[in-house]
């Protein structure tokens, strides 16, 4: 008698079991398998206010699996010759396609006293004129939100470059 308790037992723990591995299953089989690849495509300057600068960056954000991601949401954290310029928010919704990328639009703030900071740390390397041919590197840094099928995921990213200051004169 003591068998098909058993039995009863361990086939109801296999009931139990199975469609949490079916599930697991299902959700790395739809899931996305590659992280998708963020760097930056421009810079530039929106707006200047009194206390306040606007700029918008475009970041590229490049699908490398062979099913559409979406995007819900982007946070950044902008650094200029290693000093903290901007931050900012974007809620984007697009759908990257399978193996495809878009260009998304993020709008960063940056407080006057980073710009001026910054603005005081390039005119003193502009200054100088063995510091003119060397480009400042940047580094953005942050969080793109995608999902899949109803399910989201953070993905970090990290995107560094250098821009030159050859042709920038001082009044």
């Amino acid at each position: 008698m003591r068998v098909p308790a058993l039995y009863a037992k361990l086939v109801g723990v296999l009931f139990l079991f199975c469609p949490l591995l079916l599930l697991n299953g299902c959700a790395k089989m739809y899931g996305f398998k590659e992280e998708p690849k963020i760097s930056v495509a421009d810079i530039r300057i929106q707006e200047v206010k009194a206390l306040e600068g606007i700029f918008l960056i475009t970041l590229r954000i490049q699908n490398p699996n062979d099913v559409p991601l979406d995007i819900h949401g982007i946070n950044c954290d902008l650094e200029i010759n290693r000093r903290h310029f901007a931050s900012g928010v974007g809620d984007s919704s697009q759908t990257m396609p399978a193996f495809g990328a878009v260009l998304v639009t993020v709008k960063v703030y940056a407080s006057v006293l980073d710009m001026v900071a910054s603005v005081a740390d390039l005119l003193h390397t502009v200054g100088k004129l063995s510091a003119k041919d060397k480009p400042l590197p940047y580094t953005l840094q942050g969080i793109v939100r995608v999902g899949i099928h109803g399910f989201k995921k953070d993905v970090p990213f990290n995107a560094s470059g250098e821009f030159s200051l050859k042709g920038v004169t001082l009044p």
